[in-house]
C-alpha cells in the first residue's frame, strides 16, 4: 500500500513537472520565432535529416516555457542569457547548422570565375580551328588541374579566398539574424517596434556591409582588364598552337563579355544590395553578388534591366530596423572556419537529446524500478 501511495505522489510529480515546463502561451506566439522558421524551413528542406531535426526542435521551442539560460547554454546567441529565453541548447547548435548550410548553396552555385573558364573554352572553340587548339576539347577540370599554369592558379586561389571571406560574412549575418528568436519574452518590447521589425544595432549592420564590400570587391578585382590580360595570355600560350590570330579573338571577345560582370555591392541608388536588413525577407541579390550578370555565359548576351532588379530589391520590406538599443545582426563563430571554397566540408551533423518530456518519464521509470 505504501508503494502505491509512493508511486502515486511520484506520478503526480512527474506531470506538475512537465506541465511547469510546457507551458505554450508565452513561446508559440513569439513574434521573431514566426519570421524565423521561414528561414530556417528553406535552408533544411534539402537534407531529410535536418528537416526532420528542424521540424522536432520548432515544435518543443514553441513547447518551451520561457527560462533564464546561461552563456554556456546560449552559445552563439549568449547575447541574450539571463533573459526568459524560449531556446535551449539543441536551438542554439541548430542555428549554427543553419548558418553553415545557408551558404552551402551559394558556395557551390557557378560563379563568375567559373563562368569566364566556360566562356574561354567557348570562344576557343569558336574562333580556333580545331588544328592549333587540343584534342580532344578542353573542359574546366582540365584547365584547373593544369599545375603549368600558374597566373590562373594564383587568381583561381585568389577568387577562391575571396568567396570563403563572403559566405563566412553571410553565415556570420544569417547566425545573428537567427539568435534573435532567443531573445527573451520579457524583452520583446525592448528590441521590436510597433511596426514589428526587429531593432538591429548600427555597429553590426557596418561589420556586415564592409565583410560583404571587402569580399566582393576582392572576387571583383579579378576581372580588372589587366589581370584578364594575363590570364587570357597564359591560357592561349598553353592551349592555342601558333596562331597569333585566333588567340587575339578569343581574347577580344573574352573580354568583351567580361567588361562589366556586374559583381558589386552598390544598389545604384548610393546604398548597399547587402544592407544587413534583410534578415528574414528576400536577400537574394546580396547572396548572388558573385554570381555576377546572369548572361555571362552566352556567347551573344541579353543586356539585362539591371534598374529593373534594383527596383525589385529596394522594393523589398526590411525587416529589421537600425536602432542604438538593438540586437547585434552578425554573430560570428570558430565554427565558421569550416567554410571552404566549394561548400563540401560543411554537412549536418546532429543528435537530438532527450525532450523533458522524455527526460520527465526515463525519470519516473527509473525511480519505479528503484522502489520495485
Amino acid at each position: 500500500m505504501n508503494k502505491l501511495i509512493l508511486i502515486v505522489l511520484i506520478s503526480l510529480s512527474v506531470l506538475s513537472f512537465v506541465a511547469s515546463e510546457s507551458s505554450t502561451a508565452d513561446c508559440k506566439s513569439h513574434p521573431v520565432f514566426a519570421k524565423a522558421k521561414n528561414l530556417l524551413n528553406v535552408i533544411f528542406t534539402q537534407d531529410k535529416r535536418a528537416k526532420h531535426v528542424n521540424k522536432v526542435l520548432q515544435k518543443r521551442f514553441k513547447e518551451n516555457s520561457p527560462k533564464s539560460l546561461s552563456n554556456d547554454d546560449l552559445g552563439s546567441c549568449s547575447a541574450f542569457s539571463g533573459q526568459k529565453t524560449c531556446c535551449d541548447k539543441n536551438m542554439v547548435k541548430l542555428i549554427d547548422q543553419a548558418a553553415l548550410l545557408k551558404v552551402k548553396p551559394i558556395l557551390q552555385t557557378k560563379s563568375a570565375f567559373s563562368k569566364f573558364i566556360n566562356v574561354y573554352i567557348a570562344q576557343l572553340n569558336k574562333s580556333c580551328s580545331p588544328t592549333v587548339i587540343p584534342s580532344p576539347p578542353l573542359i574546366p577540370k582540365a584547365i584547373y588541374a593544369d599545375k603549368t599554369l600558374k597566373v590562373l592558379s594564383a587568381y583561381k586561389q585568389a577568387q577562391g579566398n575571396c568567396k570563403i571571406k563572403f559566405a563566412q560574412a553571410l553565415s556570420a549575418f544569417t547566425r545573428g539574424s537567427l539568435c534573435s528568436i532567443c531573445m527573451g519574452v520579457d524583452k520583446l518590447s525592448d528590441y521590436i517596434n510597433s511596426q514589428g521589425q526587429l531593432k538591429i544595432t548600427q555597429q553590426s549592420v557596418n561589420i556586415f556591409q564592409q565583410a560583404a564590400d571587402e569580399a566582393i570587391t576582392c572576387f571583383a578585382n579579378i576581372f580588372a582588364p589587366s589581370n584578364l590580360d594575363s590570364i587570357l595570355n597564359e591560357l592561349n600560350a598553353a592551349y592555342i598552337k601558333n596562331n597569333d590570330s585566333c588567340a587575339a579573338n578569343v581574347s577580344k571577345n573574352v573580354k568583351s563579355i567580361f567588361s562589366n560582370p556586374k559583381i558589386s555591392n552598390d544598389d545604384g541608388q548610393g546604398g548597399k544590395i547587402c544592407k544587413g536588413t534583410s534578415m528574414f525577407s528576400d536577400n537574394s541579390q546580396c547572396e548572388q553578388s558573385l554570381l555576377g550578370d546572369s548572361a555571362l555565359e552566352y556567347t551573344n548576351p541579353r543586356i539585362l534591366n539591371f534598374k529593373k532588379q534594383v527596383l525589385r530589391l529596394l522594393a523589398v520590406n526590411p525587416d529589421a530596423v537600425v536602432d542604438q538599443n538593438g540586437v547585434n545582426v552578425f554573430v560570428s563563430s570558430p565554427r565558421d572556419q569550416v567554410i571552404d571554397e566549394s561548400g563540401r566540408n560543411i554537412t549536418f551533423s546532429f543528435i537530438l537529446k532527450n525532450s523533458q518530456m522524455q527526460l520527465a518519464y526515463a525519470t519516473f521509470f527509473a525511480l519505479i524500478s528503484f522502489i520495485f
